[in-house]
């Protein structure tokens, strides 16, 4: 069990009760964020600083306020309320962008919101900024409180930094661009208007922002509420408190929405104010959001619907174990980072810009894979628009466009897609038991009618007979490495030993979905199981110690003869999950990249890092030590988790886990990490690199839904498939015992786990609602009914 208490960290912790991370100061060490929405065609982040941004269906398309990326300092602007007490003293809940030193402070980020609670001279100001679930309106829930015995008087002032939709507009040609939207007060809704009017815009319309209690004045001209030489630190406009009800009507100036609101509280009293940002097509739909929202008992109802449509999607799969961070990862922030990273890509986070959303096929489909179970409408409806990737002679399509379903570049190839695909499907039929899925009629990218099977049959022909001199997958420009295109850009005919393994392993997969009929794809997949494994155990592959990574005619990668590049994980994780290959190898591979790539903040890509390529000139690529160069890509430790739990190596298993989990390493330093506890890390810099255990991208990575996959179906041991649930545990030989709640197609299983002898797994003997059964798959049950299960590791 981990010494460790990751339940909290120096700058927040864990609620267990109410779902949230608690936020202490506004002075973490970078912007911790939280994202909003999910559901509807609204959607936003916000930071533990009220910085963030708002954006309707798309991102780069429907950009309403802004978010300079670049900018000193970072993380602004956003969502700020400005508080003025009558002595002109002026500060803000979120204390940035003043940073108004105050008496209380605490930012609470939950499911489907964010909140303040601060407190200046005895005037407590709540904030609960969300957006209901079916509609796009962003809410800024407000309640103040005089604490204090004496009346006060005060003023508070939303404020907003309006985008033109259209992103690349607004970074590059707002001096053209931003002729085509004005802002002004519309005095029949009471609320400031922005319209925009672009016509080739992919979503026009009008936004409104305005609160349930009517303001005084404003101001929609961004310089004049500013000033000059000023910032959001110290608008010029407060310094006398008097807005000037600016507008911008006739000229591309910038357009802010600010608007005065008036208080009086006697003391002990509170009052409520509801601030309201709608945007729609047309200005009457957005008016009758603002109208709606103005009621409380409306905003109230919308705050309990979304927390029940929470409630029922965390109930899926709820874990009890003796580590009360690792319960508050797997029951709460891992499913919620699935669902953001589902419904945002690689698009927009405080890192991410926003610049795009086509479907990248090896990409989304990890995205959605771990949301089989608590989004399986919304993981099917991707898996659909993903086939349309897949050509007809069985190359697929880096990405598509989800409307027009064409790739900007589509002779660009990754040699891994296909393996990625038929991963997510078995694990969709696995969860929903719906095996008729894989004859859906879908078309190709060529537009001609086929099913998802003959499809997954056809990119696996297409993968299995593109071989090189060695008999492997050609590497084509890349596979999971994206930067391997550097070396594919010099070096031609090259083969990917990770496809190979990858490929034994989704071929094995897609046989047990075949029946009789499919008998010659048997056949077929069968024979590139065993010349796979033969070409992987040979003295081409094999160096020795460990398995290399890219074969090329003359050349070899990931060998001890390279100078850079000598070892690399993947190439011994996926060996291991083959499970095909020679043990002993296997068992030299997975010490290699204990004793070789392992540090105590994750494992290493490869190493030594690239600074130059096999002909001598330079690697112009990430620095050493960073991402994909010898960086530690917490994407692919997922999978070193995986392999040592299958090969039944609980001690190392465990700490490569621990070691990746991001309220591990906040709880160990969190200034050193930086980033956020409840959100997993794409990649961490490495040891070679002088931000050594820094975290660089969150939140938008498909290894969050491998991280959710290795604790539960691996170290846990709870594995759906197609016939029911197999338990197969890994855990600390110090534990007692644990207890796992979990649906499977609407059966709910309540699992209890005894480990009287204190041993780590596999071996365990199983009683189904007081039946003993034979091995460790427990039957699937009919829809609607509750199982109960003991097991007791033997």
């Amino acid at each position: 069990m981990s010494s460790i208490d990751t339940n909290k960290c120096k700058y927040g912790y864990f609620d267990s009760e109410n779902r949230e991370y608690v936020i202490t100061s506004p002075y973490t060490p970078k912007p911790w964020i939280n994202y909003l929405g999910g559901v509807g065609d609204l959607d936003a982040f916000v930071s533990n600083r009220a910085g963030g941004t708002v954006w309707y269906k798309q991102p780069h398309t429907g950009r309403l306020t802004r978010y300079q990326y670049m900018a000193v300092p970072e993380d602004h602007p956003g969502f700020y309320l400005y508080i003025r007490n009558l002595d002109g003293t002026v500060w803000n809940p979120s204390v940035s962008p003043t940073l108004t030193k105050v008496d209380k402070y605490e930012c609470r980020h939950g499911m489907y919101y964010t909140k303040f609670d601060s407190e200046k001279n005895g005037l407590r100001a709540q904030v609960k900024y969300f957006i209901p679930a079916e509609d796009p309106v962003m809410l800024w829930d407000v309640t103040f409180t005089n604490n204090t015995e004496e009346e006060l008087v005060f003023s508070a002032y939303p404020y907003l930094d309006f985008s033109m939709r259209d992103i690349a507009k607004d970074v590059m040609y707002y001096h053209f661009c931003g002729n085509q939207m004005t802002g002004s007060y519309c005095e029949e809704h009471n609320a400031l208007m922005l319209d925009y009017y672009a016509f080739e815009a992919h979503h026009p319309g009008f936004t409104l922002f305005n609160a349930s209690k009517p303001f005084t004045n404003y101001d929609m001209r961004r310089d004049t509420f500013i000033g000059r030489c000023r910032s959001e630190a110290n608008p010029e406009a407060l310094d006398s408190g008097v807005l000037a009800n600016s507008d911008v009507v006739g000229a591309g100036f910038h357009i802010c929405g600010a608007f005065k609101l008036n208080f009086k509280l006697a003391p002990g009293a509170s009052e409520r104010v509801v601030i309201k940002l709608a945007a729609n097509r047309k200005l009457e739909d957005a008016a009758a959001l603002l109208k709606k929202y103005d009621d409380f008992a409306v905003v109230d109802a919308a705050a309990k619907k979304f927390a029940d449509w929470w409630d029922s999607i965390l109930e899926k799969n709820q874990v009890y174990t003796p580590e009360k961070g690792l319960n508050e990862m797997l029951n709460v922030w891992f499913p919620k980072n699935i669902k953001t990273t589902m419904r945002c890509g690689r698009s927009i986070s405080h890192r991410h810009t926003g610049s795009g959303t086509s479907k990248t096929f090896r990409d989304t489909m990890q995205d959605i894979m771990a949301g089989s179970l608590f989004f399986p409408e919304e993981t099917k409806e991707n898996i659909l628009l993903l086939m349309h990737s897949i050509r007809e002679n069985g190359q697929i399509v880096t990405n598509i466009d989800p409307v027009s379903l064409k790739c900007s570049n589509p002779e660009h190839i990754r040699c891994d897609a296909i393996v990625w695909g038929i991963f997510t499907i078995a694990k969709y039929i696995a969860e929903t038991g719906d095996k008729e899925f894989l004859n859906t009629p879908v078309a190709d990218y060529e537009g001609k009618e086929s099913t998802i099977l003959d499809l997954l049959l056809r990119a696996m022909r297409f993968t299995g007979t593109s071989t090189g001199k060695h008999g492997l997958p050609k590497l084509y420009n890349c596979d999971w490495n994206d930067s391997l295109v550097i070396i594919s850009a010099i070096l031609s005919d090259g083969e990917s030993t990770m496809v190979a393994m990858q490929y034994i392993v989704a071929a094995k997969m897609l046989i047990k979905m075949l029946d009789e009929k499919y008998a010659d794809d048997i056949a077929f997949l069968n024979q590139k199981i065993e010349d796979f494994t033969k070409a992987l155990d040979s003295e081409d592959v094999w160096d020795g110690d460990w398995y290399r990574r890219l074969l090329f005619p003359a050349e070899k990668m990931g060998s001890s003869e390279n100078e850079e590049g000598s070892i690399f994980l993947n190439a011994q994780t996926w060996a291991a999950l083959a499970g095909t290959l020679d043990p002993a190898h296997i068992e030299k591979a997975m010490d290699s990249v204990y004793n070789q790539l392992h540090t105590r903040y994750g494992i290493q890509l490869f190493y030594p890092p690239f600074t130059k390529l096999m002909d001598g000139t330079r690697y112009c690529g990430n620095a050493p030590g960073a991402g994909e160069n010898s960086g530690l890509f917490y994407h692919a430790n997922t999978w070193a988790v995986i392999a040592e739990a299958a090969r039944g190596n609980s001690q190392r298993a465990w700490e490569y886990f621990r070691n990746i989990r991001p309220d591990y390493r906040t709880a160990k330093d969190a200034d050193l990490y930086e980033r956020e506890p409840y959100a997993f890390a794409s990649w961490v810099y490495g040891p070679i690199n002088g931000n050594c255990g820094k975290a660089s991208l969150t939140h938008l990575t498909g290894g969050a839904a491998w991280i959710y996959r290795a604790a539960n179906e691996y170290l846990l041991g709870v594995r759906p498939e197609t016939d029911g649930l197999r338990i197969v545990p890994c855990i600390p030989a110090d534990w007692s015992g644990y207890c796992v709640d979990r649906m499977l197609s609407g059966a709910l299983y309540h699992i209890e786990v005894q480990n009287p002898e204190h041993k780590t797994g596999p071996n365990v003997r199983i009683v189904v609602d007081g039946t003993p059964i034979e091995g460790n798959l427990i039957p699937r049950a009919p829809k609607g009914t509750k199982v109960k299960v003991d097991v007791t590791i033997i």
